[in-house]
């Protein structure tokens, strides 16, 4: 291809796709074929264990509240890790989409992840001021949150060419799943480091959960360096991130299919803004139990564990766009029951210790919201990218979804300025919106 020459670049629209079945430019042979499979699931249960550790909802929410009362300092965590992590792919795509093997690049990035996540527990564990613990931690968790979307894009073009299509869905419900039975676990030693009660305390609590971060999501990163990959037979040259950016945007003008799932994805991580301050909200202002976050987070694994092979074998039948309209639908209930909870608590006097269990079902309904949106959202991105073209629709993609992650840290701001329910109310227009998009993905693909 002539990088020169805009004309030829031609992006495929999603009809001229197969979603059945796109042939890898370089499938991995057989015989390694269930080993990285399974080595992608290993990898994916020692992440999501490890991530509970650290869960930015409720954990890194829960230890920024001890240093800071600020909705807007509180609403950055999740913003911080996944927006931070996402904003670098796109620029990644450019140099990327000119290696023949992926796993080389990974593998590198790897070594500077374990580094950074080494960094980020050391600053929790010892620096001990409130003010500079409070930079420090926001400081090094977004550049550890951009270090770790440097490998993004690595890895999902490793699945893509190692995990056939037909199986990706598959692919992922299995480390939700798998990685959802071993947080339940986490959570349990979340609730013990965390209960005001027991033997540890502030911020030890928190450098041991930390630490633990550290460990398993590193071993996570090696478990998934033993991958197989051939290199490509075809590799696209290397670009400008200006000359990319004009191919990425005819995609979105050309492709009606495409820009249905960017538009859906978008309004469903809009429709999360309000999600980090539903513990916070029943804490500060029912007088709910900190204890009581890793309930949440149990109840929030286990549902992960329940629903993400059910997800699997759906998507495997009936496609990943169901899948996402299934995640809308969760959301918007649970919105609409806390929305109900913040008007009738005082009013009806609804007690602390009720004001928290009302939380578990939400609580469901938002692992149920997660798990749908992380089974299909990114099979669906690999199904309807082109092998040629993959680096570009992933890399944008994600960066251009980490720019709205970015922009939903104003939720802090809108909470603070017009209250928690209206924060609430926007939840709830996003996931109606995000709706309606899926509609009209769904009729794209059928066409």
């Amino acid at each position: 291809m002539n990088a020169d020459s805009e004309e030829a670049v031609v992006p495929a629209k999603i009809q001229d796709v197969d979603l059945n079945y796109i042939k890898p430019e370089a499938l991995i042979e057989t015989t390694y074929l269930e080993k990285n499979f399974w080595l992608g699931v290993v990898n994916g249960i020692l992440n999501a264990a490890g991530e509970t550790l650290m869960d930015p909802t409720l954990v890194v929410v829960a230890y920024l509240s001890v240093l800071t009362q600020s909705p807007l300092i509180l609403g950055l965590a999740v913003p911080l890790r996944d927006g931070a992590w996402a904003l670098p792919q796109f620029w990644v795509s450019c140099y990327l989409q000119n290696i023949p093997n992926k796993m080389s690049i990974y593998r590198k990035l790897s070594y500077v992840r374990i580094a950074a996540w080494g960094i980020l527990a050391a600053t929790v564990n010892f620096v001990r001021s409130p003010t500079k613990i409070l930079i420090a931690f926001l400081v090094i968790f977004a550049l550890t949150s951009l270090v770790n979307g440097l490998g993004g894009l690595p890895f999902m073009e490793v699945v893509a060419k190692t995990i056939p299509p037909g199986r990706r869905g598959e692919f992922f419900a299995w480390r939700l799943a798998a990685g959802g039975l071993c947080s339940i676990g986490a959570s349990i030693v979340v609730r013990i480091i965390l209960d005001p009660a027991g033997p540890f305390k502030f911020p030890s609590n928190y450098g041991i959960l930390a630490t633990g971060y550290f460990v398993l999501a590193s071993i996570g990163l090696l478990v998934f360096n033993r991958f197989k990959e051939t290199s490509d037979s075809e590799v696209q040259p290397r670009v400008s991130v200006t000359y990319q950016f004009r191919r990425a945007i005819k995609l979105l003008g050309n492709n009606n299919g495409y820009r249905y799932f960017v538009s859906m994805w978008s309004l469903l991580l809009i429709a999360g803004v309000a999600t980090p301050f539903f513990a916070v909200y029943v804490q500060q202002q029912l007088g709910g139990s900190k204890a009581m976050i890793g309930v949440y987070l149990g109840v929030y694994t286990a549902t992960n564990l329940l629903v993400n092979l059910f997800f699997g074998r759906i998507s495997k039948k009936f496609g990943n766009s169901k899948i996402m309209v299934i995640a809308g639908i969760c959301g918007l209930f649970m919105s609409i029951i806390v929305l109900l909870l913040s008007i009738v608590a005082v009013p009806m006097k609804i007690n602390a210790q009720a004001a928290s269990y009302i939380l578990i079902p939400v609580f469901v309904l938002s692992g149920m919201r997660t798990s749908g949106i992380g089974v299909s959202g990114n099979s669906l991105m690999l199904d309807i990218s082109p092998t040629a073209e993959r680096s570009l629709y992933v890399g944008f993609t994600n960066s251009l979804l980490g720019i709205v992650l970015i922009a939903t840290g104003l939720g802090g701001l809108i909470m603070n300025t017009f209250g928690f329910q209206v924060l609430v109310v926007v939840t709830i227009i996003a996931h109606s919106l995000a709706l309606i998009q899926g509609t009209g993905l769904q009729k794209s693909l059928r066409h």
